[in-house]
């Protein structure tokens, strides 16, 4: 009778387990607002929300796509084209400037004029800027994005915008996805891990088991769980230090993390061939093309304000810089004018997320724009004086 009473009982506390996941499953698909967009996004395994497959790319953004990325302290509407990218379309025959990068590039966080590349085109009228940003991307997958994408428009310029916080992470990454097949939705890849059509066979018992077992990265529930453990263990391992600037505004920064993505920069990874591999392909292909190319180095949030904190000032571009000067391949530095405006007190970073917030991409803009006015005759831009009044407070 007690045996019996003890299975009843582990069955009646299994059932109510089940019961209990199953009505936390239904919650999250019927009330999706529940969660911010941005997070209900990733917590569903499909790779439409994740961009759209790309055989050579590995991934590109939804095309023709509407979707709002919001956080702490930002909320922003993101508009895409017919190819996934933030252009106006349809995109005109020619540009005379094309921009490749990551996620900076593209704009995260802020609204579509606010992007830096936007803020180029809206200054620099009747040149034409292409934004061929992509998220979640590092340099050899500009180096793809440009050739499917940009040489057609037979720029004078190339910008490509290089994020040393965690350009030689993600190279690193996506060398490996192409080591392992390179099939599928790289996104899908990279955020969890692979994620294929589950099944059992009697041949590969072992392999189908954890095949099956990949049908729980499908449930919201699973996945939120398993989003809030990675949140908690990145906030552990970052030791989050806050810095308070001198008009009530925090920045959030993450020395540990900063140190752990950034450990490629330097010549003795095999992270740091795998970009300079990159770069110097882009180099090659755009002089080929009668393009100039430009490397434009985007600072982190940790590398411009840990110094405020009194840490010392890593230079971590510097490797890749003297390797690309002894190629010969140009390139243009911002982190000096973030140094400069952070040292007066400016936020130039939204106060969690690492990216730039509005006066962040402004200043690469302006940095840039200042720049091409000074090459303008060298690059074949004919950049009018009227367009650039008052643009050039970083010079």
């Amino acid at each position: 009778m007690r045996l019996r009473a003890f299975v009843s009982g582990m069955a009646l506390f299994m059932f109510g387990i089940v019961l209990c996941v199953a009505l936390a499953e239904c919650l999250l698909r019927l009330f999706p607002g529940l969660l911010p967009v941005e997070i209900y996004q990733q917590l569903r395994v499909d790779p439409g929300n994740l961009g759209v497959s790309h055989s050579y790319i590995g991934h590109l953004h939804r095309p023709n796509n509407s979707f709002i990325i919001s956080g702490k302290d930002f909320r922003a509407v993101h508009h895409t084209d017919a190819h996934g990218f933030r252009n106006a379309w349809p995109w005109p025959e020619r540009a005379e400037i094309v921009v490749v990068g990551d996620s900076l590039v593209f704009g995260h966080g802020v609204e579509d004029k606010e992007s830096w590349p936007a803020i180029l085109a809206q200054t620099l009228p009747p040149i034409r800027v292409i934004n061929l940003g992509l998220a979640a991307s590092g340099p050899p997958q500009y180096l793809r994005v440009y050739e499917t994408f940009g040489i057609k428009f037979q720029p004078k310029v190339l910008l490509v915008g290089l994020f040393v916080r965690n350009d030689f992470w993600d190279a690193g990454l996506f060398n490996r996805w192409l080591q392992l097949g390179g099939e599928g939705s790289y996104m899908v890849w990279r955020n969890f891990g692979g994620v294929g059509t589950a099944g059992f066979s009697l041949q590969n018992p072992i392999v189908s088991i954890k095949s099956i077992l990949t049908l729980g990265r499908y449930s919201l529930l699973y996945n939120f769980l398993r989003h809030t453990r990675n949140v908690y263990r990145s906030w552990r391992a970052s030791e989050p230090k806050l810095l308070r600037l001198a008009d009530g505004t925090q920045l959030q920064l993450s020395p540990s993390n900063f140190e752990s993505q950034t450990v490629g920069a330097q010549p003795d990874h095999p992270e740091f061939q795998v970009v300079l591999h990159a770069l110097k392909r882009i180099d090659a292909i755009a002089k080929e093309h009668g393009t100039q190319p430009l490397i434009v180095f985007q600072p982190s949030k940790e590398e411009i304000y840990l110094p405020l904190l009194g840490e010392a000032a890593r230079d971590l571009g510097g490797p890749l810089r003297a390797a690309l000067a002894k190629l010969g391949v140009a390139y243009l530095d911002v982190t000096p004018a973030f140094r400069q405006r952070a040292a007066a007190g400016e936020s130039l970073f939204f106060e969690v997320d690492g990216h730039p917030n509005a006066r962040g991409y402004a200043l690469i803009a302006e940095v840039v724009l200042a720049h091409l006015q000074e090459n303008a005759q060298r690059y074949g831009l004919e950049i009018k004086e009227r367009n650039l009044s008052g643009k050039w407070e970083t010079r």
